[in-house]
């Protein structure tokens, strides 16, 4: 395109000379010919411009589709490449998980033998759960209800708050510690009784002080469930006594693991719940010393915690904490035997804490 100008002016040039010629009359033969010549000459290199450029333009075509190619190409390099690599680590993490579950089964040996019908283990900093026996299977869990009832007291505060006991409080069916009509406690002295004693009487003062009736606190202890994201959990009291009227109460070992996780986070339970024992100092000035119901305290350096429970219906039960080498655990076994539950327990909570 860029010739055409400079050739349309030559056939101009051409067509002016031959009509001068015309009109001078001196027309020469020889000199038309190779003017002639000169304009298809001119006409061929425009032609074969015209085809450079076409071809110049086909070939930029060409190369830009290759660095297309090439391009999509090198994308699916990466693309497969980042896979290999994402494959390769997924690879590599579970070898190492391999690796590591043969290390800590070679250190824990064998999982102990249990007489429990349902259990539970796990790890409150990771959730891992390292040992389960039918761990959703619905049922009662008799006072370890009161590890709810104490998270709530807990979150709801200010423990040094004064307590009267009124008579709802006392109508309870056993174990009681024997609370009187107008005595009066600190929400503290009450929960720690609680905790360490599973006093009856406690745990309904303690929820009517809370909520303003069992049936209100009942209904918080739910409310409370599902914030945790419990579905196979229901309260009917502060004490997990069957219900004398509706349905009766049931959890299960994984429910119950969630509960006790949310409460060993609470440094006013973790300390409660390790005592062994405690003075409970009535309004007289006596004082009734309580042992803590939890015998693994006192066989196990380990343990620290939690709440034991025992009905008919939910066998004799045992949430136990512990803590060695700055690993944590939360052993829950339900429907023990009297004397299993705290074979069981210890010899659960010492096979986790091994690694």
């Amino acid at each position: 395109m860029i010739l055409r100008p400079h050739f349309s002016l030559h056939r101009t040039a051409l067509a002016t000379t031959l009509c001068a010629a015309l009109l001078t009359g001196c027309i020469d033969e020889k000199r038309e010919k190779e003017l002639q010549w000169r304009e298809e000459e001119a006409e061929a290199k425009i032609a074969a411009a015209a085809k450079i450029q076409r071809e110049a333009a086909a070939e930029r075509q060409r190369i830009e589709q290759e660095k297309a190619q090439l391009a999509a190409r090198e994308q699916a390099m990466q693309v497969l490449k980042k896979r290999m690599e994402a494959e390769l680590a997924e690879e590599t993490e579970k070898l190492r998980k391999v690796r590591r579950e043969i290390e800590i089964k070679n250190l824990r040996g064998a999982i102990p033998q249990i007489s429990a019908g349902r259990c539970i283990i796990i790890d409150p900093e990771t959730d891992d759960v390292l040992f389960e026996k039918n761990p959703d299977v619905k049922g009662a869990i008799a006072s370890t209800t009161k590890i709810m009832t104490g998270l709530l007291v807990v979150e709801a505060g200010d423990l040094d708050k004064v307590v009267t006991v009124e008579l709802s409080d006392t109508q309870c069916a056993p174990v009681r510690i024997g609370l009187k009509v107008g005595e009066t406690y600190t929400r503290r002295q009450l929960l720690t009784a609680m905790m360490v004693k599973s006093s009856n009487d406690i745990a309904q003062a303690l929820a009517r002080d809370n909520a303003g009736s069992v049936a209100a606190f009942a209904t918080k202890m739910n409310e409370r469930a599902k914030q945790l994201g419990l579905q196979n959990t229901f309260f009917v009291n502060p004490h997990g006594l069957p219900s004398t009227t509706d349905q009766d109460p049931f959890s299960t070992a994984r429910d119950l693991a969630v509960i006790a996780k949310a409460a060993d986070k609470q440094p006013e339970l973790r300390k409660v719940v390790k005592l062994q024992s405690y003075k409970f100092l009535r309004p007289d000035g006596k004082a009734i010393d309580l042992a803590n119901t939890n015998r693994v305290l006192r066989t196990a350096s380990y343990c620290d915690g939690m709440k034991t429970g025992y009905t008919d219906a939910a066998g004799y039960c045992l949430v136990a904490t512990g803590e060695r080498n700055g690993r944590r655990r939360i052993v829950v076994v339900l429907n023990d035997t009297s004397e299993g539950v705290w074979r069981d327990a210890q010899a659960l909570l010492d096979w986790a804490l091994k690694a």
